[in-house]
């Protein structure tokens, strides 16, 4: 496995440690103030550990799907806080970027020619297999 992609699996762990986090501190305030409109967030994080857990399993299965999947949850990371930043009307550029800039650095690492080659598992085993097979 290339460095980059070692360091993206660590990225995401950690992101899916913050979001398991962000559950708990959803749930804790929800049940303190029976405020509803935390419910929202609380869906948001349970949701994101879910997926981000399920593709942090099936990382070693190299598939094509785990990497895109990765980089399509990359981008509800990023298109979430572009609402919330609209809601609230403190959406700019700089805060857009530097925001986000984790989410931009996993989708930049996982776009690289190395990393496709890795995720490409189907295209090691057609090699591998013999030509009269």
């Amino acid at each position: 496995m290339p460095v980059t992609l070692k360091a993206v699996r660590i990225i995401v762990a950690f992101q899916a440690t913050l979001a398991l986090v962000g559950t708990g501190l959803g749930l804790a305030l929800f049940f303190s103030a029976f405020k509803w409109e935390t419910l929202l967030s609380v869906a948001y994080f349970a949701g994101s550990v879910a997926v981000l857990g399920w593709l942090l399993n099936r990382w070693n299965s190299r598939r094509v799907y785990v990497r895109w999947s990765i980089v399509a949850m990359q981008g509800v990371t990023v298109g979430a806080d572009v609402v919330d930043m609209a809601i609230f009307s403190t959406v700019d550029w700089w805060s857009l970027v530097t925001g986000n800039g984790v989410a931009w650095t996993v989708v930049v690492l996982l776009m690289l020619p190395s990393a496709g080659r890795w995720f490409d598992k189907s295209r090691e085993l057609r090699r591998s297999r013999p030509q009269g097979a």
